[in-house]
This record gives structure tokens, sequence and C-alpha cells, in this order.
């Protein structure tokens, strides 16, 4: 490969590794480049998953008169639309893969078509691992949702009782916490 391709390359990953940053999910995932033939195992005492490694893949065009006329206002356009597709994909496998994890170890809550309320949420931090800073607070918690759901959650406040429960958990992890 020509130094000038060499360049152009690094300057797309920059560019691509900038717009994965600034995703508010996928900017909190530590990512490590390894190489290997295989997917994800899951096991647990009775149950075992497997998750082949998939492929993401997104298309960008241009027209010939749009490279030789160096339109890159168009090349920049279509390569964020490309990067923007692919991070959807990421999403979309990132949740997948958390599903068959969460459905082996059972570390999960099923409302059932119930609406959303505060007991849920009081369930869900039960089975969470919490980590906690050198506060004791903890570490950046949380709540993936869909919009629906988020508008029936947004405005619902804990009682005193599950204001109290709420500090119970807490509290519990806080001690248990490496």
């Amino acid at each position: 490969m020509n130094n000038k391709i060499k360049i152009e390359v690094k300057i797309l990953e920059k560019y691509y590794r900038y717009l994965i940053s600034n995703d508010p999910i996928l900017k909190e995932i530590q990512t490590y480049r390894v190489l290997h033939g295989g997917g994800f195992r899951y096991q647990n005492d009775e149950k075992e998953a497997y998750s082949p490694i998939k492929e993401i893949m997104t298309d960008i065009v241009y027209k010939y008169d749009e490279i030789i006329n160096f339109e890159l206002e168009s090349f920049c356009s279509k390569l964020y639309e490309m990067v923007m597709k692919r991070i959807e994909q990421m999403h979309k496998m990132m949740y997948e893969e958390i599903t068959t994890a969460t459905d082996l170890t059972g570390n999960k809550v099923d409302a059932r078509g119930a609406k959303f309320n505060p007991d849920f949420l009081l369930d869900m931090l039960e089975k969470m691992e919490i980590r906690f800073d050198e506060n004791g607070e903890p570490n950046n918690l949380q709540l993936h949702v869909s919009p629906a759901t988020y508008n029936q959650i947004k405005d619902q406040k804990f009682t005193p009782e599950q204001e109290k429960r709420h500090n119970d958990i807490i509290e519990k992890k806080r001690r248990i916490s490496p």
C-alpha cells in the first residue's frame, strides 16, 4: 500500500474513532483489538450459549464526478452516514449479546407487559453488579430503555418504602464491592 493510501486510511480511521467516541453508548465501552477465530461463549451451571462473530458491513457509494471534482462536502456527508449506519449496527449487536447473556444467567427482570414502575427498577438494581468510586458512590449507573419506556418512567418518584429499599440495595452492594 502506498503512503498516500495509508494516510487516507488513517484519516478515515481517526474520523471513525472520533464518531464512536462521541456516541453516548459506545464511548463508555473499552475496546481491545484481539485476533481470534471464534465468537463468544456464555456459560452458567446448567446452560451454555454460543454467539458467533458477526459481520458489520456498510457501503459507501460515490459517483465518478464526485471523485473527479473532489466534492469534499459530499464525501464527508456520505462518510458520516456510513459511520452512523455502522454505529446503529453495533448498537443492535450489542443489545442482542446482552439479551443472550442475561437470558442465560437469569439476570433480567421481566415486566410481563406491565407499565414500568420503580419496583422494576429496584428489582433490576438488585441483580446488577455495581462498582463504586473512591468516595463509595455508585460508578456510572445507566439504564438503557426505549423512548416509550423512558416516557413512562421519567416523572416517577420513589415512595418512602422504595427509597429505603433503594438505599438498602446500594449499601449491601457497597459492602460486597471489591
